[in-house]
């Protein structure tokens, strides 16, 4: 039987049947057919956020509500572009809340007549939240042993009576208390309960805390995990702390600071286990990794005071089998070229770190060519805030100005440098000073033939940031006493001019005019000043000016100035400089590059 049949018949039409196949055929067809047809759907509405009243935090809600966020997007329908709407209030009180607004006005209207849709959010702000009392409470070996320690904890905390409530200010005030005790005595120690009580019908909020310190803790003896090298009493030798000293974690991480600046290790981590129930001479872990034993490194480079470089640099970290560090160096650029190592010792029982080297150098800066030997010895201390450097040396040099030999020279000096490190980082500091004072003392008899006496002045200041404003301010002021410069080794006297001292003049060319060349003389004195505005966290712009110069008198010393223009990018090495200067003395421009800060 057929599946269906037309209901008519006629002489010139034939009769049309359907059987299941074609029946199957025909409904195929039709889909593809359906399939292929253009259809047309209803566009996905697209809308603006404006919001009013907000203020301040105008930034905060653009960043966290829904509404705005989804705004960017064009796959979005228009019940849930309603729907985001609805929800906004309440997103809006919840953001404005962390902020010290508990009671806040908020109307949500979707305007559907305007090209595209306007999302607007009306806000009255209201009374901000204060907080009206703090309460502050301890438990533990604290709340007995150390009264005197709670007031200071109490008096360093942030937030204080009659402030704003911010959800963000709770929480660091918070975390600052707790990181007070962990550093320092109470590595144990938790919050142990937090309340922030706010009343709406007097917009205050009172605050609760409370601590638990856990036990005091004491350092135990040093446990090291990773020596294979080297002596166990050389790694010792650095260890700062004592068995039975209270526990902070500073005195930990000098500990790591002085094993990796010796260069034997690759890494060096300091830790103990915090266990409440054995708080008394926790032993030390000190986790080693170290560098391998011998390395040969090459470099090229670039520089605009002395154009193209190369450089070849030699270690070894086990020098004749000893816990002895040789690294010896061969460099060359355009004008200069040096040979030289130094071999740095075990810490000795003060913890001085003692090292002596020699070298030969050729420079040729300014029409002056300069060969020169350099040997000696010198101690550091091994506090990097307030570092002393106590050294001797012995210093020669063949002096030729053009083509004309003019003096040799020698010298022996005895000389101590006081460095005051008062920065938020030593490797890209942001904020504070160096200081630094260099005294150096060479009687006359066997090597010198006059007497002479060296002092040099330093200093370095990076102001807080006003807004994305920094001012860096530097300053030095040297002099060689009992002397003159025909007598006296370069490396003693004064030259300026360069990347580190005064822009938009060659490197070393500031100094005594002597037949066609610039030589050193025995005063000088450079400063500068410079405006950085942050453009983003890593980078700035800056403009400055500095001034200096070298003579061999002060009657006789005359300014130069330099001003300019660069960028700066706060990059993970230290700051990196990128400055072009114009000299005012050569009315020239120069282009400079330098990573650091000068002095």
């Amino acid at each position: 039987m057929p599946l269906f049949q037309l209901p008519f018949k006629t002489n010139n039409v034939p009769r049309v049947t359907f059987n299941k196949y074609s029946a199957w055929r025909f409904l195929l067809c039709s889909l593809l057919i359906a399939l292929c047809l253009p259809f047309t759907s209803e566009a996905a509405p697209s809308y603006t956020v404006s919001i009013s009243g907000a203020d301040s935090y105008t930034s905060l809600l653009n960043e966290h509500l829904d509404v705005v966020k989804r705004s960017k997007t064009d796959d979005i329908s228009e019940e849930e572009v309603q729907r985001l709407v609805a929800v906004a209030p309440t997103q809006v009180r919840s953001l404005l809340a962390t902020e010290g607004y508990f009671s806040p006005v908020v109307n949500a209207t979707l305007d559907q007549e305007s090209t595209p849709w306007v999302a607007r959010l009306n806000i009255e702000l209201g009374v901000p939240t204060k907080i009206s009392s703090i309460e502050i409470t301890f438990s533990g070996d604290i709340e007995q042993k150390n009264p005197r320690r709670i007031e200071q904890l109490r008096e360093n905390w942030s937030l204080k009576n009659g402030a704003t409530f911010r959800q963000s200010a709770w929480d660091s005030a918070k975390g600052d208390l707790l990181k007070a005790m962990l550093n320092r005595d109470y590595p144990a120690a938790a919050v142990a309960h937090s309340e922030a009580r706010i009343d709406p019908a007097t917009n205050t909020a009172a605050l609760l805390v409370q601590v638990n310190s856990g036990p005091a803790f004491t350092f135990g003896e040093l446990e090291i995990v990773g020596l294979n090298r080297y002596s166990r009493t050389m790694v010792e030798k650095l260890n700062p702390i004592k068995p039975g000293d209270r526990y902070t974690q500073e005195k930990l991480n000098e500990l790591q600071a002085r094993v990796q600046d010796t260069g034997y290790f690759r890494s060096a981590f300091a830790t103990i286990e915090v266990n409440p129930e054995h708080p008394h001479n926790v032993p030390i872990k000190l986790d080693l990794t170290e560098n391998e034993r011998r390395r040969l490194s090459l470099g090229l480079g670039f520089s605009t005071d002395n154009g193209p470089r190369a450089q070849m640099k030699w270690t070894d970290r086990h020098f004749l089998g000893k816990d002895w560090r040789l690294e010896s160096q061969l460099r060359a650029d355009r004008d200069n070229r040096l040979l030289g190592g130094d071999v740095y010792l075990p810490t000795l029982d003060n913890d001085w770190r003692p090292s002596v080297g020699a070298n030969y150098e050729y420079t040729n800066t300014a029409g002056e060519a300069n060969d020169k030997f350099r040997t000696g010895a010198r101690l550091i201390s091994p506090d990097r805030r307030n570092e002393s450097i106590v050294g001797i040396a012995f210093l020669a040099d063949r002096q030729r100005i053009g083509n004309v030999f003019s003096n040799n020279r020698e010298a022996l000096i005895a000389s101590y440098t006081y460095t005051m490190r008062r920065v938020n980082n030593l490797i890209s500091p942001t904020r504070g000073y160096y200081a630094s004072f260099e005294l150096g003392v060479g009687p006359a008899g066997l090597v010198n033939k006059k007497g002479l006496v060296r002092t040099v002045g330093r200093a370095t200041w990076l102001s807080p940031s006003y807004g994305r404003f920094q001012a860096v301010l530097r300053g030095q002021v040297g002099q060689v006493f009992g002397a003159n410069s025909d007598t006296v080794p370069s490396d003693l006297l004064f030259r300026t001019g360069g990347d580190q001292t005064v822009r938009g003049y060659g490197y070393n060319k500031l100094g005594v005019a002597q037949d066609g060349a610039i030589v050193g003389g025995t005063v000088s004195a450079v400063v500068s000043a410079e405006v950085i505005y942050s453009v983003t966290p890593e980078w700035g712009a800056a403009v400055f000016t500095d001034a200096g110069n070298a003579a061999d008198s002060w009657k006789g010393f005359r300014l130069a100035q330099g001003s300019g223009v660069g960028a700066r990018w706060r990059s993970p090495i230290g700051p990196v400089n990128l400055d072009l200067a114009y000299g005012h003395e050569t009315k020239d421009l120069r282009l400079h590059f330098s990573i650091g800060y000068g002095f």
